[in-house]
Order: structure tokens, then C-alpha cells, then sequence
């Protein structure tokens, strides 16, 4: 790895860092890192961004450079982290990003790299990111219907994405997850043609519940399709709920008699707070302790240096912070976050 003398660059550089970071006080051990790149995204979905926000991102907005986040991605390795997730905003709109990833999957301890996209790009980047080392894709498509695939996505895209899905599903990466945010009144009428879509094309389709992050006004409570909502319509196809592991993530997995794996995330009505072993990277230089807690700590003096030690404590301090559980009652009656969902990552 090209970068990893940056561990050594600081004269104050702690020699031996594996055992610095013990689990949090609620006993959750850091294993997995989300890497936002860039808040640009070519699509404007309307649960992600508020509508005063330009679809390919703020203009002059800081972003952190590629060697940068390499020199995160490497001390949180030699703290345990061994799953990188790169996010953005939309990450395959960013320049360079294939060399990027190869760098990142060659670092020590990392055994997985995986992305979270649009899809609208991978007919194009499919085969490099193979070869770059990404094993498992994540790919948001909320809808299987051309016309409300434009008004949700706020483009008109839906050939491009479902041709790259299918050229995502027929590379041979270990994993494809299909992720859809479920609205009431928007696209829960489409349960079924998920199900089906995912039988035919044998990947996962993960249903994840409508969260207060983006555009705020939007949300609200009675909008979001729950676990039992789902299981109940799907009652006919006799859902049988599968054993975690470590690439479940925070869903709860189900196999139905049709052939097809659904998974279905619950961040607002039964939160999965006791097993999550993440922080989020901010494509400014923040770490962010959880998607629902506007608290972060700004890395930028200790990447600016490449101050290990400095960054060691940033780290420590965001686990210091990073609460039981987020606070259910704000969720519901907080005007917005501060970052919306295209700023955190998804």
C-alpha cells in the first residue's frame, strides 16, 4: 500500500495503536467505516435532498482530497475497522474514483470494500470496480416504474439504472443488495413487484423505512411502512426469517416461497442501535457517530497534519459521544437536520 507510511509520518505517532481502541461504553466494538467522497449526486431524490439543494452538489464546498481519506481509512484499520463502505452523494460521479478504491482495498486489515449507489453509472464502472477490489454493492432504486422512477429520482434516468443494475447483478461481485426507501402513498403499492424482481433476478431487496434525513418537510410518521406492514402483505408468500451475520447489516432477512431474499431495515420504529459497530466519515472531515445524532468531531487540523494521535483522540472522543440509542421523541419533532441525507452519506 502507497500510503501506508502516512501511519508513520508524525514523530508523535503512537507505536502500537490495535489496542487503543477498546469497545464503547455500551460495549460495541468499532468494525465498520462509512466514507462519504463527495455530496454531488447526478439524481435529486426527493427524500434525500431539500429542493434548495443543486442536484450535483454545493458549489465551492470543501471536500476532502483522495489522499486524505486514505490516511483516515488507514488508522482506523490499525484500530480494528476492517469494512469500508464508500458512499456519497452519488460516489461514481466523482473523478478518479476507481484508482481511489484500489488504493483503499489494498490497505492492511481491510477485508471488504463495498459501495452504495444509484446504479445509473455501473454499465460503465461495473467491471472496474471488480478489478479495484469492491466485493458488495448496495444499489437505491425505489421504484420499478419509469414515470414515478423521474419524479422520485429527479431524473430522468430509469433505462440507465436498471440496465446498470443488471450489469451489476451479472458481475461477479460476492454481493448485490437492492435498497428501497418504502413511503406510504409513494411506491408501497410496489411491495410485490420488489419481491418478484428480486426472485427473477436472484439478488436481496432490503425495504428501509423513511427517515427525518433530507427533505424534512416531506416526513413524517405516519408515512413510513413498517416491518409487520410488510410481513403482512407478503403473509401468502410465508416469509421465513434467516440467521445474521456480519453482512446482514441492520436488516432482518426473510426467505419467501417464491424464490426471493428481502431484507427489511428498521431505523425509526425498532432501532438496531445495540450492534452497530460504525462511524461515518463526512466527505468535509467530520466523523459522525450516528445518522441521527447531528453531533460530530472535525478531523481537519489532525488530516491537515496527518496527526495519527490527534485523529487517534477525534476517534475516542466520537465513541465517547456516540449514544445508547438515538432519542426516538426528537426524531419525530425535529425541524430538519443539519446535514441532510446527500451530505452524510447514505
Amino acid at each position: 500500500m502507497n500510503n501506508n507510511n502516512n501511519i508513520n509520518d508524525n514523530n508523535n505517532s503512537t507505536s502500537n495503536n490495535s489496542d487503543i481502541i477498546q469497545p464503547d461504553q455500551y460495549g460495541r466494538r468499532l468494525k465498520y467505516l462509512r466514507i462519504s467522497v463527495t455530496p454531488a449526486c447526478n439524481f435529486k431524490c426527493i427524500y434525500c435532498k431539500p429542493h434548495t439543494e443543486s442536484s450535483m452538489g454545493l458549489s465551492g464546498e470543501k471536500v476532502l482530497s483522495y489522499d486524505d481519506i486514505l490516511f483516515v481509512s488507514e488508522v482506523f484499520a490499525k484500530l480494528g475497522v476492517n469494512r469500508l463502505r464508500v458512499t456519497g452523494g452519488e460516489p461514481l460521479v466523482r473523478k478518479d474514483i476507481v484508482p481511489f478504491l484500489s488504493k483503499l482495498s489494498a490497505i492492511d486489515g481491510i477485508e471488504e470494500i463495498m459501495i452504495t449507489t444509484n446504479g445509473s453509472l455501473l454499465t460503465k464502472y461495473s467491471d472496474d470496480l471488480l478489478k479495484a477490489g469492491v466485493d458488495r454493492l448496495n444499489i437505491s432504486l425505489d421504484t420499478l416504474n419509469a414515470e414515478r422512477f423521474n419524479y422520485i429520482a429527479g431524473a430522468n434516468m430509469f433505462n440507465e439504472t436498471m440496465a446498470g443494475i443488471r450489469t451489476a447483478i451479472r458481475t461477479d461481485f460476492k454481493q448485490v443488495k437492492i435498497n428501497a426507501v418504502m413511503i406510504k402513498g409513494f411506491n408501497d403499492d410496489e411491495l410485490l413487484d420488489f419481491v418478484n424482481f428480486a426472485a427473477e433476478e436472484n439478488i436481496i431487496m432490503r425495504f428501509i423505512e423513511f427517515m427525518p434525513v433530507g427533505n424534512h418537510d416531506l416526513w413524517n410518521k405516519d408515512n413510513i411502512v413498517t416491518n409487520e406492514m410488510i410481513l403482512q402483505q407478503l403473509a401468502h408468500l410465508n416469509p421465513q426469517q434467516l440467521q445474521k451475520d456480519k453482512n446482514t447489516g441492520p436488516a432482518v432477512n426473510y426467505k419467501l416461497s417464491n424464490g426471493a431474499t428481502i431484507g427489511i431495515i428498521t431505523p425509526i420504529t425498532k432501532h438496531f442501535c445495540d450492534d452497530c459497530d460504525k462511524v461515518r466519515l463526512t466527505y468535509d472531515g467530520y466523523i459522525r457517530s450516528c445518522l441521527l445524532d447531528d453531533r460530530e468531531i472535525d478531523i481537519n487540523d489532525a488530516i491537515k497534519n496527518r496527526d495519527t494521535d490527534m485523529l487517534i483522540e477525534c476517534i475516542k472522543e466520537a465513541l465517547t459521544i456516540k449514544a445508547k440509542e438515538y432519542d426516538k421523541n426528537s426524531v419525530e419533532v425535529k425541524n430538519g437536520y443539519n446535514r441532510t441525507m446527500s451530505r452524510i452519506g447514505g
